[in-house]
């Protein structure tokens, strides 16, 4: 066979003579190695060769008897003559696809860096030189060689270890209770980054410690190359950052609950609750008799207002500053907020003693226009006895922006606007009686009189909340990973704070607050400042 013929043949013979020798003895070098001597051996056997018959037979049985040869240690093998047929059917690219060794190779590729993969695909499953891949990735010839050098060992090194599953592979978790402290992006807040359960077990994988993408991905039993997309998103977003090493780690507050906590707070929120009630909440309340001047109440119902102010006057059981800007992720898409969630476990402890889940709330939620002459400022809590659906992100601008220009006269009854009355009755911002309109919300003249209004928490009851704190950090700080600990510290500050609900509840038990009726419900704990 002449020259030019020859090397047509071995240029399109080379990937399969590799996946041959890779067939067979699985560790990298020592398959290129065969695979060299192979397509010498070929080469050599072609050029002495004419009129050959079946060429994927006659080379397949050069490859066998060099790879018999070297198994059995000879350094030198001689071109092969005589060679018996073999079936056309023969491949090596078959063969190759449907060995077990060729299913490692491609797992192995995956772990790869995303620059490696590709200099490894293009040179090896591409046939294109150093050369040509350099100026593929506009990168420099020397630069190739070295992730090719490096490449060849990471892959020698994982073909011969056995990858398993972890935990989270066998058993994912579930998050739930996802949200956000501060102000939600264009696209959402955590819940939906975080709303597919895969991109809950990443975050989770690397939560207690640092983690590669290929670690992370052995955690879950994935392909690394999905991973590696879900963390791209996390990490633009803030809710995983990257460490040196490669490795990543997760800036979400996770609650993992347990029975220590379980049973600390059944018995520290219920005591605190009452005893802020007692001792702070229901003495203000029960001397407020008359309505202020500067405040508009629905009804004249005292008690609308007096549902508002334990939201505010729970604000003054924080006992030290905390400064959420430390913590607060500014994102690209507009968001700064500090993300949370909680572990969905089933507990392995005995909870027939587990309170009723009424005390949950969305909140403190602010909305606000100060543009073209226009001001006002919104202030709304959702909890259980609000007659509200959808959370913060059914609490629009553009809903108290109608309310007021209602207010000035200034949104008629038109059928351009039917939508957004039908929107307001709906949400129980406006009520209609005989064919007139009123609105169902508080409003007051003056933010600044509001606040002065609201007496201070003394000595006593700050004392108290220091208490409660010192008990809840102790229990939020359980089993939480070292970098989450400042923040947990900051937060706990406002503890107290967050009894609000529990606070409402033993009023109510007390006959301080009073049940709000179905019209009332869905306005209550809802202000809106006119004025500064």
């Amino acid at each position: 066979m002449n020259k030019y013929d020859a090397d047509k043949i071995i240029s399109s013979y080379i990937k399969k003579l590799f996946g041959f020798a890779m067939s067979r003895l699985s560790k990298i070098d020592e398959a290129e190695e065969l695979a060299a001597e192979i397509t010498l051996q070929v080469y050599e056997s072609l050029l002495k060769q004419d009129n050959i018959g079946n060429i994927d037979g006659y080379i397949y049985r050069i490859a066998q008897n060099v790879y018999a040869k070297h198994i059995d240690g000879r350094k030198k093998v001689t071109a092969v003559d005589g060679i018996e047929f073999i079936p056309d059917s023969k491949d090596f690219t078959l063969e190759l696809m449907n060995s077990e060794s060729y299913g490692i190779l491609r797992r192995e590729i995956t772990y790869l860096s995303g620059i490696q993969r590709e200099i490894i695909i293009q040179h090896y499953f591409h046939d294109k030189k150093v050369s040509e891949i350099a100026k593929l990735l506009s990168i420099p010839e020397n630069t190739v060689k070295w992730h090719l050098a490096c490449s060849r060992k990471e892959l020698k090194s994982g073909m011969e270890k056995t990858r398993t599953t972890g935990t989270l592979g066998t058993e994912p978790i579930r998050l739930f209770n996802i949200g956000h402290s501060g102000t939600p992006g264009s696209k959402g807040d955590t819940s939906t980054f975080l709303s597919k359960t895969v991109t809950q077990n990443i975050a989770y994988a690397a939560y207690h410690q640092p983690r590669t993408i290929n670690e992370i991905a052995e955690e879950l039993g994935m392909n690394p190359i999905f991973v590696e997309d879900e963390v791209s998103v996390l990490e633009e977003y803030g809710f995983m950052d990257k460490l040196q090493g490669g490795k990543y780690r997760t800036n979400i507050k996770i609650y993992i609950p347990s029975e220590t906590s379980y049973r600390t707070y059944k018995e520290i929120c219920p005591k605190y609750s009452r005893l802020f009630a007692e001792r702070y909440f229901a003495p203000i309340l029960e001397n407020i008799t008359e309505i202020p001047e500067w405040m508009h109440i629905p009804d004249n119902d005292i008690n609308l207002m007096k549902w508002c102010m334990v939201c505010f006057l729970s604000n003054n059981l924080c006992t030290g500053e905390f400064d959420s800007s430390r913590f607060s992720v500014k994102r690209p898409d507009g968001g700064d907020y500090i993300a949370f969630a909680t572990l969905l476990i089933k507990p392995d402890w005995d909870i027939s003693d587990a309170e009723e889940n009424i005390y949950g709330a969305c909140g403190d939620m602010w909305r606000c226009n100060f543009n073209n002459g226009v001001w006002w400022k919104c202030w709304q809590l959702d909890c259980h006895w609000t007659g509200r659906t959808g959370g913060w992100q059914n609490n629009l601008n553009e809903d108290f922006d109608k309310v007021y220009f209602w207010m000035k006269n200034q949104y008629p009854e038109t059928a351009i606007n039917a939508e957004g009355y039908a929107r307001l009755l709906d949400k129980g911002y406006l009520l209609k009686e005989n064919g007139e309109y009123r609105c169902n919300l508080i409003t007051c003249d003056s933010e600044r009189k509001w606040h002065e209004y609201l007496p201070e928490a003394t000595e006593e009851i700050t004392a108290l909340a220091r208490e409660y704190v010192a008990e809840v950090t102790k229990v939020e700080l359980y089993g939480q990973p070292e970098h989450m600990h400042e923040l947990i510290k900051g937060i706990s500050q406002n503890a107290a704070t967050m009894l609000h609900t529990r606070i409402m509840k033993q009023l109510l038990d007390m006959g301080v607050l009073k049940m709000p009726t179905e019209e009332q419900a869905k306005s209550l704990c809802t202000i809106m400042f006119m004025g500064e």
